[in-house]
Order: structure tokens, then C-alpha cells, then sequence
């Protein structure tokens, strides 16, 4: 008797732990992003390319991006996180080559970054980001939709400096936001957190299909 109340403990054993094999595990929480408990559809946009060419909503869908609002004549805090994106995707390209992000820096100056002078700056950083603008006008929805802070002070005549948030945005590979990195960068600390974001996304998606 005791033998067989033995196999049926051992036998409820090995049930019990295929069955905490099978339940879907909870995501593993990032370190500084924050993440979406829905995602966030972007608005239609307009932009326009360094290369001159038009930059829409297609632009973002099919992989997942990290997008980062600047300008070309900003004296620090683009340059530090443009190359903080410049780390990220170098060690994603070894962890995490099968979902490498695209990087997409748009400018929040369009009057002086024209797109051949974002094509030169991006080009100090990584050959392979995507620089884009356009006019305030046609910025202003996307960046009210991310709640970017973009504030410019005039200093007399035509002289103005530009200030802004520093946060990078997840864009999910249906062209919506899905998670918000403050800054400063950790080029380690994002991209084990940008791992984590896709693991989560795919987990949830799986899920709701």
C-alpha cells in the first residue's frame, strides 16, 4: 500500500511540474523602459528622408524601431544618445541579430537640418540609421501623439537654440508605441530592456491571436 501511495505522490509530481512548464511565463521587467499596457497607434505622417525621399507610416511597420527626436547642431545630448543607439544596436547585432531594430532620427529643426546635412551627422554615428523631417507643421501631430518636448529660444535676429526630451520611443512593428526609454542611455541596460520589450510584445501577441 505504501508503495503505491508512492507512485501516485511521484506520478502527481511530474503532473504538477509539466504543468508549471506549460503556463506562460510573466515577461521579465526592464530596467528603465517603460512599458505600454496597450499600444499606441502613431499618427499618419510625413516626412521626408536624408536622402530626400518621402518617409511614411510604412516606414515603421514589419520590424521594431527605436526613434529618437534631435537635432543636428544639438552640443550634447543628441550626440551622447545617438551614440548610446550606436552601442545598442551593435551589441543587439550579436544577442540579438533576428530582431535588430531600425534606428529613425527625426529632426526637431527643420529649418537648418536640411536632409543632406542630417545624412552627414547621422553618418559620424552608425551608416545604417534613418534620418528624416519636415516642417513643424507636418512634426506636430507625431510628436504630440509621443509627447515629445520640443521649446525654442529665440536669442535676437535669426539666432535660436533648441531644446527637448531626451527619451527613446519602441515602435512596434504595427507602427505603434510600445514602450518609452528615458534618458541618460545605458547602451546595455536598453538593449536588455529592448529585448525584453519584443519578448513581451510577441508573448502578448501570440496571446491575444
Amino acid at each position: 500500500m505504501l508503495g503505491g501511495m508512492l507512485r501516485i505522490l511521484i506520478v502527481g509530481l511530474v503532473v504538477l511540474v509539466a504543468v508549471m512548464f506549460m503556463m506562460p511565463r510573466a515577461p521579465s521587467p526592464t530596467s528603465a523602459a517603460t512599458v505600454l499596457a496597450e499600444p499606441r497607434p502613431l499618427p499618419s505622417v510625413e516626412l521626408v528622408d536624408a536622402h530626400g525621399s518621402r518617409l511614411d507610416l510604412d516606414a515603421f511597420r514589419g520590424h521594431f524601431t527605436l526613434l529618437y527626436f534631435g537635432f543636428t547642431q544639438c552640443p550634447d545630448v543628441c550626440p551622447l544618445t545617438l551614440k548610446a543607439l550606436a552601442d545598442v544596436r551593435a551589441k543587439l547585432s550579436e544577442r540579438a541579430p533576428k530582431v535588430l531594430p531600425q534606428i529613425v532620427f527625426v529632426s526637431i529643426d527643420p529649418e537648418r537640418d536640411t536632409p543632406a546635412a542630417i545624412a552627414e551627422y547621422l553618418g559620424h554615428f552608425d551608416a545604417s540609421f534613418v534620418g528624416a523631417t519636415a516642417s513643424a507643421a507636418r512634426l506636430a501631430p507625431l510628436v504630440a501623439a509621443l509627447g515629445v518636448t520640443v521649446e525654442k529660444h529665440h536669442h535676437g535676429d535669426d539666432h535660436y537654440s533648441v531644446t527637448h526630451n531626451d527619451a527613446v520611443y519602441v515602435i512596434g512593428p504595427n507602427a505603434e508605441l510600445i514602450a518609452v526609454a528615458g534618458g541618460p542611455h545605458d547602451p546595455a541596460t536598453l538593449a536588455s530592456d529592448y529585448i525584453k520589450i519584443v519578448q513581451r510584445y510577441r508573448a502578448s501577441h501570440r496571446t491575444a491571436a
